[in-house]
């Protein structure tokens, strides 16, 4: 293998590298919850939840006029269902207190020749405190195969370089193909979630999740020197719900994540209104910001057990803002659409007829 060759070979795997220790992330984290937090399986009341979040990263970002060899940006779509079941004694009636839940979630990440796609199964048990459960505090644990994939074809080598006598005459080997072309690994996370919903309409939940946290290693290469072993992940969110009426809530929220030297702080609001209390509709406003990143926009809705969100960024890193012909780019932006469902599918209650006989 040439000098250069293989200086290319490891610049290839140093950006693969790079790009895993930041952790895929969402500016609507709070619409993939349990990729959030494994804690959240099975946190809400219904029978089933069943949901997921598409985003689309960077796609402008190309040099103004070009028309080829453009950046596809990064594709990345997540789903997910979840069911809770409970532990009831028998004869006990009102809230359940303790329940356990279980999902599971797939994930794709496409970034150009550079793909990830990921499966897991989730856990989760939660504890109700006080008379009606109120307080919850949960424990969750999620685990499963990632599978990355890269196509060597859209890397040229030194010996791909036409050599002279033709424009068909490239010289070609086996050796332009990495060693692999696909590598797995087994992951696992767990978390911890905290969560108080108050008579007022006051509702708070936190939490924090470590991902990553048998730092499986995965390689492409034949030599032990392309081996790349992910870090661990840790990662923590608040979201608050502030009645400021019988029809208007505010919800603050706020997400960080820390991989190494690379974190990310997303503070964000949303403004409620609340509009028909026979359909039970909401309509969300608001934004907010990821630091040194992008500022962002979201809109979406509830309906009963239906939920919408949309939301879309704009980039902010000063190196990707377009000022001068030395940097002639579109400004690279993002999107994001999400959409979950709980549904209810409760027995009719079977009530006994009486007859009342009247006593002489």
């Amino acid at each position: 293998m040439s000098v250069i060759k293989g200086l290319l070979l490891l610049f290839c795997i140093s950006f693969i590298s790079f790009a895993q220790a930041q952790d895929i992330h969402y500016t609507m984290f709070d619409m993939a919850p349990i990729r959030m937090n494994a804690a959240q399986t099975g946190f809400f009341e219904g029978t089933f939840r069943i949901g997921g979040i598409y985003r689309s990263q960077w796609q402008g970002m190309n040099p103004s006029g070009a028309t080829t060899n453009k950046f596809g940006g990064y594709q990345t779509p997540h789903a997910y269902i979840d069911v809770p079941f409970g532990f009831r004694k028998k004869g006990s009636s009102g809230p359940m207190k303790n329940w356990a839940g279980v999902g599971v979630t797939f994930m794709s990440d496409q970034v150009d020749e550079y793909s990830t796609i990921n499966a897991t199964l989730a856990l989760a048990y939660h504890l109700g405190f006080g008379q009606r459960g109120n307080t919850r505090l949960s424990f969750g644990v999620q685990g499963g195969i990632v599978q990355n994939q890269i196509d060597a074809s859209g890397f040229l080598f030194e010996d791909g370089i036409r050599t002279g006598g033709g424009i068909d005459n490239y010289v070609t080997s086996a050796d332009n193909a990495l060693a692999n072309n696909s590598a797995s690994y087994a992951d696992f996370s767990g978390g911890l979630l905290f969560a108080h919903r108050a008579s007022s309409g006051f509702n708070l939940e936190t939490g924090f999740a470590l991902n990553h946290f048998t730092q499986p290693t995965y390689n492409f290469t034949t030599g032990s020197a392309g081996a790349i072993k992910l870090p661990m992940t840790m990662l923590a969110h608040a979201i608050v719900d502030v009645p400021l009426s019988e029809r208007l809530l505010l919800r603050p929220m706020v997400f960080y994540q820390n991989n190494r030297n690379a974190q990310e702080i997303n503070a964000q609001a949303l403004f409620g209104i609340h509009f028909n209390d026979m359909k039970d509709i909401t309509l969300y406003l608001g934004g907010g910001y990821r630091i040194e990143d992008a500022a962002f926009a979201r809109i979406g809705f509830d309906l009963k057990g239906l939920r919408l969100g949309f939301a879309y960024d704009i980039n902010t890193r000063p190196a990707l803002t377009p000022t001068s012909a030395t940097n002639n780019f579109s400004r690279p932006m993002g999107f994001e659409i999400g959409l979950s469902y709980i549904a209810k599918i409760y027995k009719n209650p079977v009530v006994k007829e009486i007859l009342f006989c009247p006593r002489f």
